[in-house]
């Protein structure tokens, strides 16, 4: 949703899309990382994605992918829910709180 994050990460060498084109460039990934705590990879984004994809999610519980779809439909996926809070809860927290500031932030802008 961020442009900046968004060119950040292309940046990276990573391919951003939104979510409302998520179902229609399915087939074409090798990875997906999930970071979203809410379902964005449904049961119809599932059945587009190639047999040999990997599916990541890292979110924070309930995790982002339907989990009984992917499961049915024999999807290879990682499920390491709230692993970055676990692993490096000091840089996770910085980072959920200057998130946090920012949307504020966002909020206050549109509101003036």
């Amino acid at each position: 949703r961020d442009v900046v994050k968004r060119a950040k990460a292309e940046m990276a060498g990573c391919q951003s899309i939104s979510f409302g084109d998520l179902e229609a460039c399915a087939e074409t990934f090798d990875v997906i990382c999930n970071t979203v705590p809410a379902e964005v990879v449904t049961a119809s984004v599932l059945k587009k994605i190639r047999k040999d994809a990997l599916i990541l999610d890292l979110a924070s519980k309930p995790g982002g992918i339907d989990w009984e779809t992917a499961q049915k439909l024999g999807r290879r996926v990682v499920w390491a829910l709230s692993l970055p809070g676990k692993t490096a809860p000091v840089t996770a927290g910085e980072i959920i709180a200057k998130t946090i500031l920012h949307i504020l932030e966002e909020r206050r802008t549109a509101d003036a």
